[in-house]
């Protein structure tokens, strides 16, 4: 090899690195945020805005932690089960995904402040951990298809492509196949065409799945009570991210009716880890015993990111020949993720000094987020990302609803929750794709002197829709996935 071509290939790495891991999907992962909560909280559809004193206020909105009225300690094991139906070309697939981690764990310091005309009547400091996403999950999905292959769209890709070029422009895909040989060259009337080993389709399509990983926070939060009519808090939050993702296409003669072709498999594995920074302003104004009004403000995070990536080929011929290739090491590129602005807003009522209703408004717009590289010579290279973002996100609203009943030492609740497609409405598919949110949950509590225990149940569906390939000759089917979040959260916490 040249050096001259050895440079021009290492750009062309770098380049990669720089954009093809990152798109506007990692934005929108990063800032669609699952609340980190106490069981209570769970029960309550994470509905918590101007309740206050839960663990979850330092989260949600920190002007909670100055209702606190005793120190506290709370720890919160949850259990998740996640099912995700898959439709394709008319076949279905289901996967289930079973998962431990803890919601929260911290500690709340709370002081009560009684000098005399000092309109200060509390003070609190918390620090803990909260967790604000689950990523883990599996996919699984296969169909027939007669009318096209994803080696199609490698064709289409080679348009004006010579092959010495392949592994420049398309190291991690299409020179894969090349290597394989499930893309080759055909001389005809003197010159040279690409041609494909499924050149009429026809094979068994699957795909798979499985995703690890999460989001957490660790919460710093300060907040007081004022005159105990309006209470005000502050959080300061360093976040981790942890996204592992290994998809695997298959496409396989199970007709055994394609000359020479038994099948192929390919191979993708993301490893992308992060943390960040963001801040949280809230304020909860009591104008009655029976009424709470809060606001909640809460800044970009700013994530740094650093990706791993690789991608395996196997082409399975019909003689029994194996061929396996790889995609070259992959150049770990540091990166930032910005994650929108987002208002929660929140009415509380008391009634009759038995029970608790709560509602929270959120407003985020996710065409906000935007994918910066940490070499800014690569700042050009990010511009049709964040351009994509602004096209296809938009204004999102989220409504949850929680409510409470006392009876002696025990509690009753239910909560719900919906939110709104985070996607434009041009591109917006229907309600069971369209990454719309909703939920029910409900719980039980017991609350002592000096310990309290709740347990709470949750459940939640997510649509979404992932096109596998494209082409510009012809429609390709898309694959339909439905996602069921079922959690048991326990919450046991101490008083002191």
């Amino acid at each position: 090899m040249s050096k001259q071509l050895s440079t021009l290939l290492l750009i062309g790495l770098l380049s990669v690195s720089a954009a093809f891991a990152q798109n506007d999907a990692d934005a929108l992962r990063y800032s669609m945020l699952n609340y980190g909560s106490t069981a209570r909280s769970l029960a309550m559809g994470n509905s918590f805005g101007a309740l206050g004193a839960d663990f979850s206020s330092l989260s949600m909105n920190p002007a909670g932690i100055g209702l606190y009225r005793h120190s506290e300690f709370s720890i919160s094991p949850v259990f998740s089960n996640t099912r995700t139906n898959a439709e394709y070309i008319g076949q279905n697939g289901t996967d289930d995904f079973f998962k431990f981690a803890f919601g929260n764990i911290g500690v709340v310091w709370a002081s009560t402040l009684e000098k005399n005309g000092d309109p200060w009547k509390g003070i609190a400091f918390g620090i803990g951990y909260n967790q604000t996403n689950n990523f883990s999950g599996r996919t699984f999905v296969e169909a027939g298809n007669a009318r096209n292959s994803m080696l199609d769209s490698y064709l289409e890709d080679l348009n004006g492509v010579y092959p010495d070029e392949i592994p420049y422009f398309f190291p991690y895909d299409v020179d894969l196949a090349w290597q394989t040989y499930l893309i080759d060259t055909v001389q005809f009337g003197g010159s040279s065409y690409y041609y494909s080993a499924l050149p009429f389709a026809g094979a068994l399509q699957r795909r798979s799945t499985e995703t690890r990983g999460g989001q957490g926070e660790w919460d710093f939060t300060l907040g007081g009570n004022l005159n105990n009519t309006l209470y005000l808090g502050f959080t300061l939050g360093l976040t981790t991210i942890r996204y592992e993702e290994e998809s695997v296409w298959e496409e396989v003669d199970d007709q055994d009716t394609i000359p020479f072709f038994a099948g192929y498999r390919y191979i993708q594995s993301l490893s992308s880890n992060g943390s960040g920074i963001n801040v949280k302003f809230g304020a909860i104004y009591r104008p009655t015993d029976a009424m709470r009004i809060g606001l909640a403000v809460h800044s970009p995070t700013w994530n740094e990111m650093v990706d791993d990536y690789s991608t395996t080929m196997r082409a399975d011929l019909e003689d029994g020949t194996i061929r396996d290739y790889s995609g070259p090491v992959f150049i770990p590129f540091d990166y930032s993720i910005n994650t929108p602005f987002r208002t929660i807003a929140s009415l509380g009522l008391i009634i009759a000094q038995q029970g608790a209703l709560n509602i929270d408004y959120e407003f985020t717009d996710y065409s906000m987020a935007r994918i910066r590289p940490q070499d800014k010579s690569f700042t050009s290279d990010f511009a049709p990302v964040n351009n994509a973002i602004r096209q296809k996100y938009t204004s999102a609203h989220q409504v949850r609803a929680g409510f409470e009943w006392r009876y002696d030492v025990l509690r009753f609740r239910l909560g719900a929750q919906y939110a709104t497609s985070p996607f434009e409405k041009s591109i917006r598919g229907d309600q069971n794709t369209d990454m719309s949110r909703m939920g029910f949950s409900g719980g039980l509590g017991y609350r002592g002197e000096k310990y309290y225990f709740d347990a709470a149940y949750a459940w939640a569906r997510t649509g979404s829709f992932l096109q596998p390939y494209t082409l510009n000759s012809q429609a390709t089917e898309g694959i339909s996935y439905t996602r069921n979040d079922g959690r048991v959260m326990l919450t046991f916490g101490y008083l002191f």
